[in-house]
C-alpha cells in the first residue's frame, strides 16, 4: 500500500467530483507503482546479472554490433580505398626490379643532301638497325625490388590499421548510440513518473493541503525532463548519422535500434597490452617495414657510386647497288659506362640523404610506440575506472538510492517527508541510472580503442 499515495490523498482531501478525482488518482497510483519499480530496480538486475530481461520486447528490429562490423568491412569507403592502395603497391616490386626497356632504332646514312645515292657511294650506309640496353650495376635492381616489397608490406599494415581504426570508430559510435537510446528510455519513464507527481502536488494544492512551491518545483522538474529528451533525441540522430557514414549508407537509410550491451571482460594486464602493442600493432609493424625499406634504400644509395653499363648493337645492310657487287653487311657491339663523375655533388649527398631518412624513420617508430603506449594506458585506466564505478553503482549506490526513494514515498504518505525531498530522491536515482549506463558505454569504448592500438579483438 505504499505507492497508492495519490489515491489516498484524493479520497481524503476532496469532496467535490469525487469519482473523477479518485479515478485519476488511481491511475496515477498504478503508474507510480510500475514506473518507480522499473526506474529503481532495473539497473542492478541488468548490470550485475548480465541477463536480457531489461530489453524491450517490442523492439523487433534490433541491430547487432556484429552485423554492423561485417557491413563496415564490406562497404566502408576508407577500408576499400586502403585495400586498393595496398593492392596497387604489390604491383611495383616486379616493375622496379626489371631491366629498363631497350632502345631499338633504324638509321639511314647518305653522303649528300642534294641527291639520294642509295648505296651508290662507298660512304652510303643503308638499312642500319640498332639496339641499346642499359644494365644497372649488379644488386641495384634487386635492392629496388626489396625496397618496393617493403613498401608494399607497409601499405598492407597501413590498410589493416585503417580497418582497426574504422571498426573502433564504429564500435564507439554504436556504444554512444546505445547510451542515447537507453538514456531516452530512462528519461521517458522518469518523465511519466514526474507527470504523476505533478498531478499529486496539484491535487493537494487544490484542496489546501499542499503548497504552491511543490507544484512549481514539480513543473520545473518536468520541463527539465522534456529538455533532456529533446537533447537526447538530437544526440541520437547525430550518432545514427555517424553510423550511416561509417557503414557507407545513404543518410536516410533505416538503422533499427541497438541490442542490449553486456559488459565485456578485460582480462589482460597493462604489461600484456604493452607487449601486444609492440608485436601486433599495425602502425608499428608498418613502421618496421619502412625502417627496413630505408635501410635498403641506404644500401642502394651506396651502390650509386658504381657505374651502370650500356650495351649497343648495330647491324648494317650496305645494299647491292655498286658495279663491283654488293658490300658486305656489317655489325658492331659497343659497351659504355654511365660514370658517376660528379659523385661529390650527387651520389655523396644521396647517401647522406638516405642516412637521414633512416634515422627519421627509426625516430618515427619510437615516437609512434610511445604515443600508442600512452594511449593504451590512458584507455586502460579509463576502462578500469569505469569498471569500478559500474560495480559501485550496481551493488551500492543504485540499490541504496532505490531504497531511499521507497522510504521517501512511504514517509510522504504519512506526512513525515515533504514533496521536495521525494522529488529530490527520484531525481537522484535517475541521475545514477544514467551514470551507470554512461560508464558502461565509456568502458566499452575504451576497450574498442585499445583494440585499435594492440591489433587484437577484445569485443566481439
Amino acid at each position: 500500500m505504499r505507492l497508492i499515495l495519490a489515491f489516498i490523498l484524493t479520497i481524503a482531501l476532496t469532496g467535490v467530483s469525487a469519482f473523477a478525482v479518485v479515478s485519476d488518482a488511481q491511475c496515477a497510483s498504478d503508474g507510480n507503482k510500475k514506473l518507480v519499480s522499473d526506474a529503481a530496480l532495473s539497473v542492478p538486475q541488468c548490470g550485475t546479472d548480465g541477463n536480457n530481461e531489461c530489453a524491450q520486447d517490442e523492439n523487433k528490429d534490433l541491430t547487432s554490433l556484429k552485423s554492423l562490423v561485417e557491413e563496415a568491412l564490406r562497404n566502408n569507403p576508407e577500408i576499400k580505398a586502403g585495400r586498393a592502395r595496398w593492392e596497387a603497391s604489390t604491383k611495383r616490386p616486379s616493375q622496379v626490379s626489371t631491366l629498363p626497356n631497350p632502345t631499338i632504332g633504324v638509321r639511314y646514312m647518305n653522303v649528300s643532301f642534294d641527291r639520294l645515292t642509295l648505296g651508290e657511294d662507298d660512304f652510303t650506309e643503308f638499312g642500319i638497325i640498332s639496339a641499346s640496353q642499359e644494365f644497372p650495376f649488379p644488386a641495384k635492381l634487386s635492392l629496388k625490388g626489396k625496397i618496393a616489397k617493403e613498401e608494399a608490406e607497409a601499405e598492407e599494415e597501413f590498410s589493416e590499421a585503417t580497418v582497426k581504426r574504422v571498426l573502433a570508430d564504429l564500435k564507439e559510435a554504436y556504444y554512444e548510440w546505445y547510451l542515447a537510446n537507453k538514456s531516452i528510455e530512462i528519461t521517458s519513464k522518469n518523465k511519466e513518473l514526474i507527470e504523476k507527481f505533478v498531478k499529486i502536488a496539484e491535487a493537494k494544492y487544490a484542496v489546501g493541503r499542499g503548497i504552491q512551491q511543490d507544484v512549481i518545483k514539480a513543473q520545473v522538474e518536468l520541463l527539465g525532463f522534456v529538455e533532456r529528451l529533446e537533447l537526447l533525441v538530437q544526440k541520437k540522430e547525430v550518432v545514427e548519422a555517424r553510423l550511416r557514414s561509417i557503414l557507407g549508407r545513404t543518410p536516410d537509410s533505416p538503422i533499427g535500434k541497438p541490442e542490449e550491451v553486456q559488459k565485456s571482460d578485460l582480462k589482460l594486464s597493462l604489461d600484456e597490452l604493452y607487449k601486444l602493442t609492440e608485436s601486433e600493432s599495425p602502425i608499428l609493424l608498418a613502421k618496421k617495414n619502412l625502417i627496413e625499406r630505408n635501410d635498403q634504400a641506404l644500401q642502394l644509395a651506396k651502390k650509386e657510386y658504381f657505374p651502370d653499363f650500356v650495351v649497343d648493337f648495330e647491324w648494317i645492310n650496305r645494299g647491292e647497288f655498286t658495279s663491283d657487287g654488293p658490300f658486305a653487311d656489317m655489325w658492331q657491339v659497343r659497351v659504355g659506362f654511365i660514370v658517376p663523375l660528379y659523385f661529390w655533388r650527387k651520389e655523396r649527398f644521396g647517401v647522406e640523404e638516405a642516412v637521414s631518412q633512416l634515422v627519421e624513420m627509426k625516430e618515427e617508430y619510437n615516437n609512434a610506440n610511445l604515443n600508442l603506449s600512452f594511449d593504451v594506458k590512458d584507455k586502460y585506466i579509463t576502462a578500469k575506472t569505469s569498471e569500478k564505478l559500474l560495480d559501485l553503482y550496481s551493488k551500492g549506490i543504485i540499490p541504496q538510492a532505490s531504497l531511499s526513494l521507497e522510504s521517501a514515498i512511504a514517509g510522504y504518505e504519512v506526512g513525515n517527508v515533504d514533496f521536495l525531498t521525494l522529488l529530490d530522491n527520484l531525481v537522484t536515482l535517475f541521475n545514477y541510472e544514467l551514470a551507470y549506463y554512461t560508464q558502461l558505454a565509456e568502458y566499452q569504448k575504451a576497450l574498442a580503442r585499445i583494440e585499435e592500438n594492440i591489433g587484437v579483438v577484445l569485443v566481439e
